[in-house]
């Protein structure tokens, strides 16, 4: 009995270093992918000086959102991705107009791998776990490459950071379609939080070309 627990004890703390190394590879690949943040120009001046701050911060600011667009996560920072453009982080910034005033302001994020140890659900994320969402995608794009960057899951900046980590030996052929949960959340959902504020040298002023 003792032999059996201490030889799952082994397989566990085994998986376990599995896990930790397979999300330090797929950081690097988030890493890679641009991130937005949408605000108000009310709010721009504080953001480039402090950087983007959550509520929580010396208190708990109110949400300039209401009901169901509320933010639940006091402590986190809320982004999106871009697709292109950054389509999600331009109706936060209209979003953010709307309720206090100003222009619609959108801010590139760079973010670096060891801030997704940070990473939080958006709320309004509809589903548990995108990773089947995530692979399907991954495996039509296998099977019909000029479908890449044009398929949910699987857009162009996600794309383009996963034939970079491919290149660069971060990911194998194989690995590339078997990402960690919140991995497939950033690619299919688009949106999620960063835990604590995010300095403002990771931030410029997105501005359409």
């Amino acid at each position: 009995m003792g032999f059996n627990c201490r030889k799952e004890r082994r397989w566990n703390r085994h998986i376990n270093r599995l896990k930790k190394l397979n999300d330090e590879k797929w950081r690097k690949v988030a890493s890679k992918i641009r991130y937005c943040h949408g605000t108000s120009s009310k709010f721009q001046r504080s953001i480039e000086k402090y950087g983007l701050l959550p509520r929580k911060t010396n208190g708990v600011r109110p949400s300039v959102y209401k009901e169901h667009l509320e933010s639940q996560h006091v402590d986190a920072v809320y982004l999106g991705t871009f697709n292109g453009k950054p389509y999600f982080c331009n109706i936060a910034a209209h979003n953010a107009v709307k309720a206090v005033g100003g222009e619609p302001v959108v801010f590139e994020v760079k973010l670096e791998p060891e801030d997704f140890k940070n990473f939080v659900k958006d709320e309004d994320s509809w589903a548990e776990d995108y990773t089947h969402l995530f692979k399907e995608a991954c495996e039509f794009v296998r099977e019909k490459p000029e479908q890449k960057g044009t398929v949910a899951c699987y857009g162009s900046e996600v794309a383009k950071a996963i034939d970079e980590a491919v290149k660069e030996g971060i990911l194998s052929e194989e690995e590339k379609c078997n990402p960690p949960p919140w991995f497939a959340e950033i690619a299919c959902f688009g949106r999620f939080g960063i835990k604590g504020c995010i300095k403002p040298e990771k931030l410029k002023v997105w501005k359409e070309k």
